[in-house]
């Protein structure tokens, strides 16, 4: 009885595993060799007395104008936004991260001055400026003459393509 219960299992075990150790894998305690995780020791209630008191709901007159005030943020939302206008103020005590303007344009270094009529040193073409990176689709220098001619078998026609 036990042999035809063990057969079926030995085929469905992975690498490296026989069927006493599957059969033990599933039976014994599953955090054997391993730390046990915080609170599996407790019993699974909460303790009531460690809830702290409910805070304070403060003056009813301070949550009249906080719900006032998201009313007409509310309101504000719902109409579309024109192009062009200028950006509402933040609402009183509220601090945000985004800023609600954006941030100016960045201010260029200034360049040195030129005196009219100076000539200024061109590079020769095809040659980069000492401590300049070569522009990307920059023409190369003239090597002066022409290259050599290909091999003769890059100059002979293609052979035939075989037929189906």
């Amino acid at each position: 009885m036990a042999g035809s219960l063990v057969l079926p299992l030995s085929g469905c075990i992975g690498s490296g595993e026989g069927p006493l150790e599957f059969f033990s894998a599933i039976t014994n305690d599953p955090l054997e060799g391993r730390t046990r995780p915080p609170g599996l020791d407790s019993d699974g209630y909460p303790n009531l007395a460690t809830v702290p008191p409910a805070p304070a709901r403060g003056a009813a007159s301070a949550r009249e104008e906080l719900t006032r005030a998201l009313a007409d943020l509310r309101e504000q939302s719902e109409t579309p936004a024109t192009p062009g206008a200028p950006v509402p103020p933040l609402p009183a005590g509220a601090d945000s991260s985004v800023p609600a303007n954006p941030p100016p344009p960045p201010r260029l270094a200034a360049a040195p001055r030129i005196a009219p009529g100076t000539e200024l040193p061109l590079p020769a073409p095809g040659r980069e400026t000492p401590g300049e990176p070569a522009a990307p689709n920059a023409v190369p220098a003239d090597p002066g003459q022409a290259p050599a001619p290909p091999p003769a078998e890059m100059l002979a026609p293609p052979p035939p393509a075989p037929s189906l």
